[in-house]
């Protein structure tokens, strides 16, 4: 009769990777490449030097260990996983497969270094970013989804005016200043905190375990250690700053959310804005997809309506030109565009509502002896077929000498080529060009000298303090001086009482706009024929 052991011995040497039959605390047989592995002559040899099995399994996050209490073979049982990782007394590893014998309480394993290997070198090439080793966009909606997910909050981070900074010094000094903030997110960040790379500008982090205070405070802290590392590259001293959106909700929606919030906070120039739990009970979720409706329903509908405010000439007092402002028809409501511009951005129909406005407003001036000007931003001018389309426009109601396309300069703009190209293009065909809030945040002086521009309209957070605040007077008139040393014509908006139209009629600003002389109204030809 043949011995069992024997046996067992026998097929186990007939597999060429390192195996063996254990139970929970000793190895019952093992081949000779197993041995090998663990550097000793026979399986007697192995408790002289490891007392036990399990003294050999390295204890980390591949450990079948769910917790420290539970006996490794637990979760084979419970099918939750069948990878074990080993060590040796010379720190080498190797990975083995394991599974339930026919015999209770009996495993076999068997080596799976190679597949395993393999699969961690495919998975970080689908789920890391070469650039900088961080997790990708991928990896992270994947943790998202996993079905054992702890991640409890999640934040954006995104490099502001990146792109300037590409464009300016070049990509290779792009890549260097992605690398960098890597490498500050990677040695800053807490052990709980996951780093990933999901965009060309943008960084995410997942807490996997500190309390809400402790998360945002490590975010805060990264955001002020990059505002206030000098990148030095080449000979060139760099600086960038991060913008953060963090999100607590306990919901499985935190990579939507915490863009809502980096959103925000681009918008109202913040470090960081928090989306927090008691801010998500849909309430602005359900109201921003009522608005989104109400807004498809009015472009079918033609609902969206254009009012028109005079700007009043200080020197003639008359009302030459005019702003074409959106708003909105609901029911017996005229909605101002507070209500809905941000949503239309979100979803997508922004564009059809600033063609609406100039279709109309170009139909509207085209039989009355007024200029008038239309507000478009860089997003619409890079918007596929919007010159053509200007142009289409322009040629239909033969009015290019009556129009200004009115531009808001801000971070927004991203390539100032492509900005000055549009202006080369539509001042051929009798266009003018206003800036609009200029004074604010980030207005370039270096640019609006480059640019072909007529007007220049100074913020109303500037205009509506210049009677009363000599720090709004001093910057008023500084952008007055700086416009006409460029014969630009200046215009002064939320002129809203006669103190604060006589002290921007004493700097020689060419035009003023505001509810002294008129709130927007349906018709121009309605102040035109109060005013004759």
């Amino acid at each position: 009769m043949v011995d069992k052991d024997k046996l067992d011995k026998l097929l186990l040497e007939s597999i060429p990777l390192p195996m063996a039959i254990v139970d929970e605390d000793n190895i019952l047989n093992a081949n000779n490449t197993f041995c090998d592995f663990l550097g000793i002559a026979s399986i007697d040899e192995f408790y002289n030097q490891y007392i036990s099995f399990e003294k050999i399994i390295a204890q980390d996050k591949l450990t079948l260990y769910a917790n420290e209490q539970d006996f490794w073979t637990q979760n084979i049982k419970e099918k939750k996983d069948n990878l074990l990782k080993l060590q040796n007394n010379k720190n080498e590893v190797k990975y083995f497969k394991t599974t339930p014998s026919k015999v209770d309480e009996l495993f076999i394993i068997t080596d799976y270094t190679e597949s395993f290997e393999y699969k961690t070198k495919l998975e970080n090439a689908l789920y890391t970013n070469s650039l900088t080793g961080l997790f990708n966009r991928e990896r992270l909606i994947s943790d998202l989804m996993d079905d054992d997910n702890t991640i409890s909050g999640l934040a954006s981070l995104d490099i502001r005016a990146f792109k300037e900074i590409n464009d300016f010094y070049g990509n290779r000094t792009g890549d260097f200043v992605l690398k960098t903030i890597a490498d500050i997110i990677r040695d800053n960040i807490k052990p709980e905190l996951v780093a990933y790379k999901t965009a060309s500008d943008t960084y995410s982090i997942a807490n996997h375990g500190l309390n809400q205070m402790q998360f945002i405070n490590n975010i805060a802290k990264i955001i002020e250690l990059v505002d206030d590392y000098i990148f030095n590259f080449g000979g060139q001293e760099i600086s960038a700053k991060l913008v953060g959106g963090i999100s607590l909700s306990p919901k499985n929606n935190k990579l939507v959310t915490a863009d809502l919030a980096l959103f925000e906070a681009k918008k109202s120039k913040k470090d960081y804005l928090v989306f927090y739990a008691e801010l998500d009970n849909l309430d602005e979720f359900k109201n921003n997809m009522e608005w989104t409706k109400k807004l498809k329903q009015a472009i079918l509908e033609d609902r969206i309506i254009v009012y028109y405010q005079p700007l009043i000439n200080n020197h003639t007092m008359q009302a030459d030109k005019f702003e074409c402002l959106v708003r909105m028809v609901d029911g017996d409501k005229i909605v101002s565009p507070f209500f809905f511009l941000g949503i239309s951005k979100r979803s997508n129909q922004y564009h059809n509502i600033t063609r609406i406005v100039l279709d109309k407003a170009f139909s509207t001036f085209k039989d009355i002896d007024a200029s008038f000007s239309v507000n478009i931003s860089y997003e619409d001018i890079i918007s596929d077929g919007f010159y053509e389309f200007c142009k289409e426009k322009i040629a239909e109601y033969s009015i290019g000498e009556k129009v200004v396309f009115e531009i808001l300069e801000d971070e927004g703009v991203k390539d100032y080529d492509v900005l000055m190209d549009f202006i080369n293009k539509v001042k051929k065909l009798g266009a003018k060009i206003a800036i609009d809030d200029f004074g604010t945040g980030y207005s370039n002086f270096e640019h609006i000298m480059k640019m072909d521009i007529d007007f220049l309209k100074i913020d109303a957070s500037i205009i509506k303090h210049v009677a009363t605040d000599s720090n709004s007077l001093q910057v008023t008139q500084t952008i007055v001086s700086f416009a006409k040393g460029l014969n630009l014509k200046v215009i002064a908006e939320y002129v809203e009482n006669e103190a604060i139209f006589n002290v921007v009629k004493s700097l020689d600003i060419d035009y003023s706009q505001g509810y002294h002389f008129s709130a927007p109204i349906e018709s121009p030809l309605a102040y035109i024929n109060k005013a004759i």
